[in-house]
C-alpha cells in the first residue's frame, strides 16, 4: 500500500512578480529533486529502497523517477563576502570569520570564495584545499563602491552549481545592507531565479550587517533568499561576533549534512514551467514518509 504526503512551498518575492516557478522552456524536460525521509513502524530509517520503489506525481501528473539514493553528496559552498564601501569597517572581522568558517567545515566539502565589492569576483574556484582558501581569505581587502549581490548570485549558480549534480549547492552570504549595484535590468530575472532555486535543492544562509546609511536592498535579497530555501538568517549592528557566528554556522551545516544522510534524494523528469504540488508514494507497507523539495535544517 502506498503512503503519501504532500509538500507545499512558500513563495517570497524581492519585488512583485508572478507567483510561478520557471524550470525551463515549455515542453523541455528538466530534472527536479525531492527529498524523502522513509521510516518504518519503529521510527527507524528504511535504507534499501530504489527508484522503482517510489511513485512521484506533480500536480496530479505521474513523473518518471530517474534516481533514488541517499542524500549524501558533498557540499559545494559559495562563500560570498562583501568587500564594498559599506562593509569596509568590518574587514578584519570578515577575514577572521571566513577562516573560522573554513576551519569548522568537514574536509570533504568544497568551497569557492566570491567577493561582491564593486563587482562579483571569484577569488578561489571550488576546492577542498583549506590552506589555499584561508590564504586568500586572510588577504582580502576593500574593493569599494556598492555590493553586486544579485548579479553575483546568479552568475555563481550558472557557473558552478547548475552542472554540479553530484554536489549539495549552498550559498553562505555575508553582506552589508549598503548600496546594491547589480544591473537594474536584471531585477525581473533575479526574481524568477530566486523562486526556482529551492526546488533545485539549493540552500542559502545569510549574515547581514546593518549600516547607518544602508540602501536596504542587499538585506531584502538575503532575507528572501533564506526564506525561499529554508536557510538561516542573522542580522547584526556590529561584526565583533562575526567569527563566532560563522564558526557556528559551519558547524550547523555539517550537522545538517549528517542528518540528511538518512534521507533519499529522488530525481524526476518534468516538463512543467510552473510550481505544482508534489505527491510521493512508496510501494512498501508499514512505512511513513516525510518529504521536502529542498535540503533544509531538520
Amino acid at each position: 500500500m502506498a503512503t503519501s504526503f504532500r509538500t507545499v512551498a512558500c513563495v517570497f518575492l524581492v519585488t512583485l512578480a508572478a507567483a510561478t516557478l520557471p524550470l525551463g522552456a515549455a515542453g523541455k524536460l528538466q530534472t527536479r529533486h525531492v527529498f524523502v525521509h522513509v521510516l518504518d513502524q519503529q521510527g527507524a530509517p528504511v535504507p534499501d529502497l530504489t527508484a522503482s520503489d517510489f511513485q512521484v506525481t506533480e500536480g496530479g501528473v505521474a513523473r518518471v523517477v530517474t534516481r533514488a539514493g541517499p542524500a549524501t553528496d558533498p557540499m559545494r559552498i559559495a562563500l560570498f563576502l562583501d568587500t564594498s564601501d559599506a562593509a569596509a569597517a568590518a574587514l578584519q572581522h570578515l577575514r577572521a570569520g571566513a577562516i573560522s568558517f573554513l576551519d569548522a567545515l568537514p574536509p570533504e566539502d568544497e568551497v569557492l570564495i566570491v567577493t561582491t565589492g564593486r563587482q562579483a569576483r571569484v577569488r578561489v574556484q571550488p576546492t577542498t584545499d583549506r590552506k589555499k582558501l584561508k590564504e586568500v581569505a586572510s588577504g582580502l581587502f576593500s574593493d569599494g563602491a556598492g555590493t553586486v549581490l544579485m548579479d553575483g548570485l546568479m552568475e555563481i549558480d550558472d557557473r558552478f552549481f547548475k552542472k554540479a549534480d553530484d554536489r549539495w549547492p549552498v550559498f553562505v552570504i555575508f553582506t552589508s545592507d549598503g548600496t546594491e549595484s547589480s544591473a537594474a535590468a536584471h531585477e525581473k530575472e533575479f526574481n524568477k531565479w530566486q523562486l526556482a532555486i529551492g526546488a533545485r535543492g539549493i540552500t542559502a544562509h545569510a549574515l547581514v550587517l546593518k549600516v547607518s546609511r544602508g540602501g536596504g536592498m542587499p538585506e531584502i535579497v538575503a532575507n528572501n533568499l533564506t526564506l525561499n530555501t529554508g536557510g538561516r538568517y542573522d542580522v547584526m549592528n556590529t561584526t565583533n561576533a562575526l567569527p563566532e557566528k560563522m564558526k557556528a554556522l559551519a558547524g550547523q551545516l555539517a550537522l545538517d549534512h549528517r542528518k540528511m544522510a538518512a534521507w533519499y534524494e529522488l530525481d524526476f523528469q518534468t516538463d512543467s514551467t510552473d510550481f505544482k504540488p508534489i505527491d510521493v508514494g512508496v510501494g512498501r507497507s508499514g512505512v511513513r514518509l516525510e518529504i521536502s523539495d529542498r535540503r533544509k535544517p531538520q
